[in-house]
């Protein structure tokens, strides 16, 4: 049984659609699966599309002119012909694509008979290219098919099929098919607007008079209207696979990276325990996933290459990885223990020295996550004032309250939504209007003191006003500020105190734990609220925070942290104008915490811009999402590291926003932003 399979889809990179595009009153892939009707070689046609919606119509309209159709997957090509050879009980397979209208039957049944009479396990017409693109063909046995479905890894290899077996020639008897004249240099394959604007040049020409037109029809009017062979040759040949080559070269890099990801998702939903650690903010195949150990201001991923890193756990390491202080405090007090079945003087300990750096805090408690504190302070804060409303500035974590007010708002009741409001950064006008729209029904407002701008016209100031003159508490939100920025965070450096304030991140370099803190009238409250925790009172981060604090307070940390942000402010600035691209990048934020801002350009987004730089800077092994949270481990030559690998990955953004397009520079999918609260 010799079956041709033509791979079809609607989400073409190059040119979305062109499977279906109208070309003389019917679908380009009606047309040219009308023509390979004419082969008599082949015992069935059919397409072979993918399962994804997209894909309907390819499906559709197969049926509407009465060829067999299977669908499969979109991304593995491979599995999706071997699925389909098999369904259709395939000995031999003659492999198309739905992008070459032009294709010629004869010269098909020509390759066909050239493989059986060769005794060939593979045969193809373009392994020595001697024809127009586009008239490619491929013959293989459902043997070889299914050695290279259970064998093939690689990107390239799963995309386009036959590389695994066309790259094992000592393994396979392998033809080459070549034509008498070399025509190579023609292009008559569609993946581009002036490719397909050609082929309808061709068809309104030859399809009237004669609907099976012949390569040598072609080529005479070709002949006659010269310009029909050069419209298209800015065109590479083999853009698609040359491609892939690419990916296969990130699979290489990040292989045990994938292997570990394809694990997790089988048993985490994600693969992460983090969004931000996740596919979602790390474009998949392009950057590693796993990080395996950290020293100072360096990880290494699970492949073993090593990066300076910027992210720095999203920010809860201040003194760098495995600081050596830190760690032998926390290593002292594992000798005594972890957890008891009473509390640990370790509590007060820590809870005393908050009280003192800390402005606003009388009382402290402790939590795990920042969002335990965040969440423990909204319902204080409604208990004392016996209200329900929050208004909400910055992001605060991932409870009902808050991220309801976000599009991630699945399971989040509605009557819960509807008891949060978002207002603007260093626009009081937006408090003042939430306040009138909810009269004496707001217990607090909750924000950031500052993530990428800095508060005008004394606004944080404005905004204890106005809330407590509408009988609101104030919550400032410190989980990144706070022993960042300054010990105690946005009060401290803005001298605006709060009613209350939450910690955490950088509290304790990493070890997980978070604070509320405030007055003691309304804490004392939290005698009745039932805010309590297993390991509430966990001794190993409670000393990793004492170590933590007591070293920011000793040693010049934030001086440091200042002082390095300061130099890749300046250092970005200046590779901003070096390269040309103030229209496109900027960098907001304080020293302590800035971002590289893409902007979005044309039919290039922002986060396909983050995606691409993402992309490149992992290749030079900096770790950042464009997010730098220096530390105090961060040295002057992983500053200048820093900025030289940008001043290599600018020109590339400047380049894919000018010259374009963007699947010319990246090789994976772009991120998808979560949601927008900075």
């Amino acid at each position: 049984m010799i079956v041709a399979i033509v791979q079809a889809r609607m989400s073409s990179s190059r040119l979305p659609g062109k499977v279906m595009k109208d070309l003389m009153g019917k679908p380009m892939m009606i047309q040219q699966l009308n023509r390979l009707s004419r082969m008599k070689g082949v015992n069935k046609l059919v397409v072979a599309t993918s399962v994804d919606a997209s894909d309907d119509p390819v499906e559709e309209v197969c049926h509407q002119h009465g060829f067999g159709c299977y669908r499969g997957s979109l991304d593995d090509v491979l599995d999706r012909y071997y699925q389909t050879a098999k369904s259709f009980g395939a000995d031999h397979v003659v492999r198309l694509t739905a992008d070459c209208p032009l294709t010629d039957p004869e010269l098909i049944d020509q390759l066909i008979e050239f493989y059986f009479q060769g005794g060939y396990e593979y045969a193809s017409n373009n392994f020595v290219p001697t024809l127009p693109d586009g008239l490619d063909g491929e013959v293989f046995s459902f043997e070889v098919l299914e050695e290279a479905w259970k064998e093939a890894t690689l990107p390239s290899e799963r995309e386009h099929v036959t590389p695994f077996i066309r790259n094992n020639p000592s393994r396979y008897r392998i033809g080459s098919f070549t034509s008498d004249h070399n025509l190579s240099y023609l292009r008559w394959t569609v993946d581009e607007p002036e490719d397909f604007e050609l082929v309808q040049k061709i068809y309104a020409t030859l399809f009237p008079k004669d609907p099976d037109f012949s390569t040598a029809q072609i080529l005479e009017l070709t002949e006659e209207i010269p310009q029909l062979q050069i419209m298209n040759l800015q065109y590479a040949r083999g853009e698609g696979l040359e491609r892939s080559k690419k990916k296969d070269e990130f699979h290489t890099r990040y292989a045990k990276s994938e292997q570990l990801y394809e694990r997790a998702l089988s048993v985490i939903p994600l693969g992460s325990q983090t969004f931000s650690k996740s596919r979602t903010q790390f474009p998949l195949g392009v950057t590693p996933l796993f990080v395996e150990k950290a020293k100072g201001s360096k990880v290494w991923d699970a492949d073993g290459h090593e990066y300076i890193d910027f992210t720095n756990s999203l920010g809860a390491i201040n003194l760098g990885y495995n600081d050596p202080d830190v760690m032998a405090a926390v290593k002292e007090q594992m000798e005594q223990g972890t957890i008891f079945s009473l509390s640990h003087p370790i509590e007060i300990t820590v809870a005393e020295k908050l009280t003192e750096i800390i402005p606003c805090a009388e009382m402290v408690r402790f939590g795990k996550n920042g969002s335990d504190a965040t969440t423990g302070a909204i319902r204080l804060a409604r208990a004392y004032t016996g209200r329900d409303h929050i208004l909400t500035c910055g992001y605060h974590g991932w409870h009902d309250w808050y991220i309801g007010t976000t599009p991630r708002n699945m399971g989040v009741p509605e009557s819960t939504s509807q008891l949060s409001h978002p207002f603007s950064y260093n626009d009081i006008d937006s408090l003042r209007q939430r306040f009138e729209e909810h009269p004496n029904q707001v217990a607090a407002v909750i924000m950031e003191p500052m993530a990428r701008d800095y508060p005008q016209d004394g606004f944080l100031q404005a905004v204890k006003e106005v809330a407590h003159a509408n009988g609101a508490l104030l919550i400032f939100d410190e989980m990144i500020m706070g022993f960042r920025h300054a010990v105690a965070g946005g009060q401290e450096l803005f001298q605006v105190t709060p009613d209350l304030a939450t910690f955490g991140k950088g509290i304790a370099n990493g070890y997980p734990l978070s604070v509320i803190c405030g007055k003691a009238e309304i804490m004392k409250l939290l005698e009745e609220i039932f805010f309590s925790f297993t390991f509430g009172g966990e001794t190993l981060s409670l000393a990793a925070s004492l170590a933590t604090i007591e070293k920011i307070q000793s040693e010049p940390v934030l001086d440091h942290i200042l002082q390095k942000g300061q130099r890749i402010i300046d250092g970005v600035n200046g590779l901003i104008e070096k390269h040309s691209l103030q229209e496109v990048l900027s960098i907001p934020g304080h020293p302590a915490w800035t971002f590289l801002q893409f902007k979005d350009c044309g039919p290039t987004s922002s986060s396909d811009l983050i995606s691409l730089f993402m992309q490149e800077a992992s290749l030079r092994n900096i770790m950042t999402r464009g997010v730098h949270t220096p530390s105090y481990a961060h040295t002057d030559a992983d500053i200048d590291q820093l900025l030289e690998v940008y001043d290599e990955v600018f020109p590339i953004i400047a380049q894919a926003v000018h010259n374009g397009p963007l699947r010319n520079y990246l090789y994976a999918k772009p991120i998808e932003p979560l949601f927008k609260v900075r």
